[in-house]
């Protein structure tokens, strides 16, 4: 059995004014700081064997302290980044959705057949993420690894696990920090075991 702890970025400045980050390079906001040192300090696990994240800086940022508890160094990966969002990227939510309502609403209701220039399709989106995370499953059979990711990547991935359709992945919550777990059987049967915790994030509690 190989088990895969997912956990997304702790908060940026883009998103608490609500931005498009995709790949654009946003480093963790103070409050964010303070989420991935809670997170390293209150999560409650006996070993981590590896640790894997996003090369965005902001995922880097939140697996830092986790890597520093456990001995281990921070492997970036950029299969793990977030969607690229094309011509949204840096831009404000309300904006896009005052100038084109209508790809906004199919964003959130039909993503598979969205249009927005120069993005990654959520198709190719998901055989990257999920791709590169059974990969690692691979590479690191029978252990425990820790992956940093992002919001979308995430759900993207938990789509794939559990055969939801792609328009549903917007259905899933994935708070700052939020803890994911999934194991893996030998034969690559997968079991989603925790979703969206953040209980490293309340004075007292650790999951």
């Amino acid at each position: 059995m190989t088990e895969i702890i997912i956990i997304r970025h702790g908060e940026t400045e883009w998103n608490k004014t609500g931005r498009f980050q995709g790949h654009s390079d946003v480093p963790l906001s103070e409050e964010g700081r303070a989420q991935a040192e809670a997170l390293g300090r209150n999560l409650v696990l006996d070993h981590a064997d590896a640790i894997y994240a996003s090369d965005l800086t902001r995922a880097i940022e939140t697996a830092t302290p986790l890597a520093k508890r456990f001995g281990l160094t921070v492997m970036p990966d950029p299969l793990l980044r977030e969607l690229n969002f094309g011509a949204w990227e840096g831009r404000n939510f309300q904006d896009v959705n005052t100038e084109s309502p209508d790809a906004m609403k199919r964003f959130y209701s039909d993503p598979e057949r969205v249009d927005i220039p120069n993005s990654e399709p959520f198709p190719d989106f998901q055989k990257r993420v999920a791709g590169r995370v059974r990969e690692i499953v691979l590479e690191q059979r029978g252990k425990r690894i820790i992956i940093v990711s992002h919001g979308a990547s995430i759900r993207i991935l938990l789509a794939d696990i559990l055969f939801m359709p792609i328009r549903s992945i917007w259905h899933v919550s994935q708070l700052n920090t939020a803890v994911n777990k999934i194991r893996f059987e030998d034969d690559g049967f997968a079991v989603v075991t925790l979703m969206n915790d953040t209980s490293h994030l309340r004075t007292g509690e650790a999951r």
